[in-house]
């Protein structure tokens, strides 16, 4: 085995376990604990926002999902499909795919509604009207639960790949 290899192994289960376990720590720990602290949890998502939540999570996914196609890619030769086709190449085959339906949904639904979220949070400072300030409160909700939701679904597909991964080697 090349060093090049074993690095883009190693760095490919590094970033899949910081993903699922920042992931997990935000959709089971902090949203929850956000929601029952009312505007100051609004607040707090706004700053975790400017604060580079969204490329962290951006990142080490791409990494993962990036060098987890490289090692497919390795495993199976090239994508021969007499490879992919055995038990270890559907077991890693199916983990990858599902994998990046966790990213997709990651970025394009968690990742929006986190976007939509913070912005809302920094507006409510700036609302004066008790009527409009509920309603922009009532959509945050709307955004954080959505997050929520989406996010145990994410960490489903995630906990589903990780197994996927751990006995691609050996079915």
């Amino acid at each position: 085995m090349n060093t090049l290899f074993l690095g883009i192994r190693v760095l490919h289960v590094l970033a899949a376990a910081l993903w699922l376990g920042s992931v997990a720590f935000v959709a089971f720990v902090l949203m929850p604990a956000m929601e029952r602290s009312g505007p100051a949890g609004d607040r707090i998502m706004g700053a975790m926002h400017r604060g580079g939540l969204g490329p962290y999570f951006g990142s080490i996914s791409g990494v993962t999902v990036l060098s987890g196609l490289y090692l497919y890619w390795r495993f199976t030769a090239g994508f021969d499909p007499s490879i992919s086709g055995s038990l270890g190449g559907i077991a890693f085959g199916t983990g990858g795919a599902l994998g990046l339906i966790a990213g997709i949904l990651g970025g394009s639904v968690v990742g929006r509604s986190a976007t939509k979220a913070a912005t809302l949070g920094e507006s409510l400072d700036g609302i004066k009207d008790a009527a409009r300030r509920s309603a922009v409160e009532a959509e945050i909700r709307k955004h954080k639960q959505r997050m929520v939701s989406v996010g145990r679904l994410v960490v489903g597909l995630l906990v589903i790949t990780i197994t996927l991964m751990a006995v691609g080697h050996y079915v």
